[in-house]
């Protein structure tokens, strides 16, 4: 993504009105996601900064967004008017993939920051106005609390006619049912339906090219971080196989020389249970989170805007 939509995008996203009125929730924004989409991750940022591990990050002054440039300035804090990011795709490659982010936003501010980019075109599009900066940059507004971006027109305007109610949505899909089995209270959820369906490079993966799904979430329960990932296989012999694969890679880990940076990775990977089901690996993480936050010898960055 050239460096151009990077800025722009990072002004429509962190860009946050300190106004009243309601931001659009932090869950999911389903009516907006076009039916036939092959995965979702959503992040629920409300649910996110309400954990004991952001805070325990926020405190150690561990927890940073990248693009300084940007919040210097526009002022303003993320962590308050960023109410959710939901990111899909809607085919392979990364020209069908939509962000989509929730939130409180000053509209006017945002168009003239737009109009600075004097090559910049605004595209009517039904009750919608597409902008973009080129052949690969597109982004519009559902409403004054929801903002959608794509490298793809066509991308694009599947999800505007979606949004509009000329097409119908993901709600009554599979996917999305996967997706509302495992979201309740989780800060953070995905499910990818055909992991080989999303690339060659995925596909030739021997984990991967044997896997039909996977899902995942990571929740807090307590004080204490919950993460679950799901992947099932195309036969019972080939999730063995995976089962066998992430027991190694953990074992591995551990025997690794216990000092630094690899002692924390050892530490992580010994709480990391793997449990086969059938068709279904399932791998289990269950951690205090100031344990987490223990083991994190680094700044944890979000580098959505570099």
């Amino acid at each position: 993504m050239s460096k151009k939509i990077t800025i722009l995008i990072a002004a429509l996203v962190l860009a946050a009105l300190i106004l009243t009125g309601p931001a659009w929730p932090g869950t999911l924004p389903s009516s907006l996601v076009p039916e036939g989409a092959r995965w979702v991750v959503h992040v629920d940022m409300e649910q996110f900064v309400a954990t004991e591990l952001y805070k325990e990050l926020a405190k150690e002054d561990r927890f940073k967004v990248k693009g300084t440039e940007i919040n210097r300035l526009l002022k303003i804090d993320w962590r308050k008017d960023i109410s959710g990011l939901t990111i899909f795709g809607l085919g392979a490659g990364k020209e069908q993939v939509v962000f989509a982010a929730a939130g409180r936003f000053d509209k006017p501010r945002l168009l003239t920051l737009l109009d600075l980019d004097t090559d910049h075109q605004d595209i009517p599009y039904g009750a919608f106005t597409v902008y973009s900066t080129g052949d690969d940059e597109f982004w519009a507004f559902i409403n004054d609390g929801l903002i959608v971006f794509s490298e793809s027109r066509e991308a694009m305007e599947r999800v505007l006619d979606t949004a509009g109610g000329k097409a119908k949505s993901f709600v009554s899909s599979e996917l999305n049912a996967a997706f509302q089995d495992i979201s309740s209270g989780a800060f953070l959820s995905g499910v990818i339906e055909n992991l080989a369906g999303m690339g060659r490079e995925i596909a030739k993966s021997k984990f991967a090219g044997k896997a039909k799904s996977l899902s995942f979430l990571a929740r807090e329960v307590q004080d204490s971080l919950k993460v679950r990932v799901l992947v099932t296989a195309d036969s019972p012999e080939n999730a063995k196989r995976m089962a066998d694969m992430a027991q190694g890679l953990a074992a591995m880990i551990q025997l690794e020389e216990k000092e630094g940076e690899k002692a924390r990775w050892a530490s992580l990977a010994k709480e990391i249970q793997v449990k086969l089901e059938g068709k279904a690996v399932r791998l289990e993480l269950d951690m205090p989170s100031r344990d987490i936050v223990n083991l994190t010898s680094h700044e944890l960055i979000m580098n959505f805007f570099d």
